[in-house]
């Protein structure tokens, strides 16, 4: 039970440095779009796809996806390009190239073709050989500036980094009752540490779904709260509202950017149970929240000098007791404002992850156990 509340633990909250706030509304330029779907062949190869390629990412400008399978420890690559199987890379556990036994919960690629681990302790860097270049023990590390308070740690499961050095995430403590007490900066090679504590992300803790067994926490279901490097921007998103914030570190402080959409609620209504004791209830809850407004990643399109982003909420039940969403797309420009947004098919389905390539924005889609993807042209006009 304590892995499975660590898988589902996300960061949560607590007390804020300065902030500062800007408001959009939902935009008036028209979105339009193109859909298809595009099947990948696998040869004889059977895709990892239990975890619905949770455990990916994409090298853009090699058009190539990373997808891990943490039980073999292998790494899938697909060319995105050609829409077949590249490469199947294997990594140990042990040894001096090892990077421990099945405890990855993500994966980043980063531009030199080196791969960024995270696990539960801490970070483990392998170049494109296979070859480790370094494991960090986050907890170990002697940090120079800022000091972690008293019992509060950095959230390895929130990092976001562009070079293997310098990484971005949350701080707090961690378990069951964990609280978010702001974002850090640091840098592994110099050891440096910057934090910014804040309680920017406080309300979301309202949403999260508690499973006790025994009077004992035993897993929880809580808000999607992530941070991103984007260019020179540190960008902070939820699941729970309509809202993002950018971490402006020459001023140290948060900008946050409010949105209205005209097409569903900017924000969750908590109209669920918080608090569960049997899987009867906890499946229940989480049917519950499923029905209330979600919103998804920034993702950038380069190209556009634009980002886009996916949210639904539930439009209606079924006689068959099926939630159908309304599933929506907004644009916004490169300074955050929101420039307009469309709705989608009621078919469409919207899921993490989601990338950006060739002017498209691509989503997994497991069709039998085989890896598809539902790509999304979008375009705006005035």
């Amino acid at each position: 039970m304590k892995n499975l509340f660590l898988l589902l633990s996300a960061a949560l909250l607590f007390s804020c440095a300065g902030e500062s706030e800007k408001s959009s509304d939902s935009g008036n330029l028209e979105i339009s779009y193109e859909l298809d779907t595009v099947m990948v062949d696998a040869g004889d190869h059977f895709f990892f796809v239990q975890f619905g390629l949770s455990m990916s990412d994409v090298d853009k400008s090699r058009k190539l996806l990373y997808n891990f399978n943490n039980q073999e420890m292998v790494m899938e690559i697909i060319d995105l390009e050609n829409l077949k199987l590249k490469e199947v890379r294997q990594y140990e556990k042990e040894g001096p190239n090892g990077i421990g036994g099945g405890f990855i919960m993500r994966v980043q690629v980063l531009p030199d073709e080196s791969v960024v681990f995270y696990d539960f302790n801490g970070i483990h860097h392998v170049a494109q050989s296979g070859e480790k270049i370094a494991t960090y023990q986050l907890g170990e590390i002697e940090w120079e500036g800022a000091n972690l308070p008293e019992g509060e740690e950095i959230d390895v499961s929130s990092l976001d980094t562009k070079d293997g050095k310098t990484f971005y995430g949350f701080f707090g403590t961690q378990g069951f009752d964990s609280k978010n007490s702001g974002i850090a900066q640091f840098n592994v090679i110099e050891k440096s540490l910057k934090l910014l504590p804040s309680g920017f992300l406080q309300f979301t803790s309202a949403y999260d779904i508690s499973f006790s067994m025994d009077g004992r926490g035993a897993a929880k279901f809580p808000e999607q709260n992530r941070i991103r490097v984007v260019n020179d921007k540190i960008l902070i998103m939820t699941s729970a509202k309509n809202e993002l914030w950018q971490w402006d570190l020459a001023q140290d402080s948060l900008v946050s950017h409010t949105y209205t959409s005209q097409l569903t609620s900017n924000s969750k209504k908590g109209n669920f149970p918080i608090q569960v004791n049997s899987n009867e209830e906890w499946s229940a809850a989480i049917k519950e929240k499923n029905k209330e407004v979600n919103f998804g990643m920034l993702v950038q399109a380069p190209d556009q000098d634009k980002f886009w982003r996916y949210h639904k909420e539930m439009d209606r039940m079924t006689a068959g007791d099926t939630i159908i969403y309304k599933n929506v797309l907004s644009a916004f420009d490169q300074e955050l404002n929101q420039l307009g947004e469309a709705a989608l098919p009621e078919k469409f389905k919207n899921a993490d992850p989601v990338f950006y390539l060739d002017g498209r924005l691509w989503h997994f889609l497991n069709i039998d156990d085989e890896v598809a993807f539902v790509r999304v042209k979008p375009n705006i006009s005035e």
